[in-house]
């Protein structure tokens, strides 16, 4: 909650805590020794859970409960096997800690850039932030595109945006949508309002006034299929947003990005032609505009997308985990 308090209200200011944190060297910096006193005392039950599985294996996908663990390791208090799969698409000084088994990285230059950091360059695979088995390409895009929008009641054949702003609904969603629908184009925009009940309510009458044109949601465990049925995706680039969208081959149209883990996941996007990102609303609609006028961008950035997404990489994490011979 104090997270989102703080990049809701003061984004800036936890752009420069992000910074300054990950200067220096794994495991060090002055706020250390706090925040290690404030995670232990926040993990009692974290050895609750451990005592109570005996798990034969320990996967980390947060950086917290890795730096915890790290520790206990270090002193002989576990002896599980402990790994590490990081979940943005560059490694924040904080998922460095050595001492563990092995790291699961989304691209070979975040490989390259964890081992000049320290790490041991062995033990780091590339294997891709993993997503659930729903998020892989349908094998006919067409018919799952048909399928998709006939559950929510849109039109396949007309052009359909899917407006997002992470579980929380972050960012002026309401005044995007609304800058949006005013374009003279004929498309439809989903709003995907996540927790943020008021942003739901408030988006009502606008979706009476756009009949047919405005469709918003709340949260919904039902995303691949908005996906399926969306042409672009407008959201926040958040890790593992940001890889469902890839695995599914969805362009993105990036906006209020978080400063920090947010902003190196949007250059990666862009840097690969995987998205395009708006420094403010004028420039978010001239792009929304390019994209309608010039659907070959679209279709660029989905093939790139494609071409970045890895959508087997829970599968290939565990087979290296386990030993076990890749799939023919």
């Amino acid at each position: 909650d104090m997270y989102i308090k703080l990049v809701k209200s003061f984004p800036e200011l936890w752009g420069y805590l992000y910074a300054k944190s990950d200067s220096g060297t794994p495991g060090g910096g002055k706020l250390a020794g706090l925040r290690k006193k404030l995670e232990s005392a926040c993990s009692g039950a974290l050895q609750d859970i451990l005592d109570e599985y005996r798990p034969d294996h320990i996967i980390c996908t947060h950086f917290m409960p890795q730096q915890v663990l790290a520790r206990w390791k270090a002193k002989g208090r576990l002896e599980t096997p402990l790994w590490v799969c990081v979940t943005d698409f560059v490694a924040h000084r904080y998922w460095l800690e050595k001492g563990m088994n092995g790291y699961f990285t989304a691209s070979a230059e975040n490989v390259f850039r964890m081992r000049r950091r320290g790490l041991d360059a062995e033990k780091i695979y590339p294997y891709g932030i993993p997503v659930i088995p729903s998020f892989i390409p349908p094998a006919d895009p067409v018919l799952a595109r048909r399928e998709a929008a006939a559950i929510f009641g849109l039109d396949p054949d007309k052009k359909t945006f899917l407006l997002m702003g992470g579980g929380a609904g972050i960012g002026d969603m309401q005044g995007f949508a609304e800058d949006l629908l005013k374009m003279d184009y004929d498309f439809q925009l989903i709003v995907l309002t996540g927790n943020n009940r008021e942003l739901l309510e408030n988006l009502q009458p606008l979706a009476q006034s756009y009949r047919n044109r405005l469709l918003p949601l709340g949260f919904t465990d039902r995303v691949q299929e908005l996906l399926a049925a969306s042409d672009l995706v407008l959201s926040k680039p958040g890790g593992l947003t940001t890889v469902e969208c890839l695995a599914m081959g969805k362009p993105m149209l990036i906006y209020s990005s978080i400063p920090g883990q947010e902003d190196v996941n949007a250059d990666y996007l862009v840097e690969n032609g995987a998205a395009m990102e708006g420094p403010d609303s004028s420039g978010l609609i001239w792009r929304i505009k390019q994209a309608l006028d010039h659907p070959e961008l679209l279709s660029g950035m989905s093939e790139n997308a494609l071409r970045l997404s890895k959508p087997y990489s829970a599968s290939d994490i565990l087979g290296e985990i386990l030993q076990l011979k890749p799939q023919e």
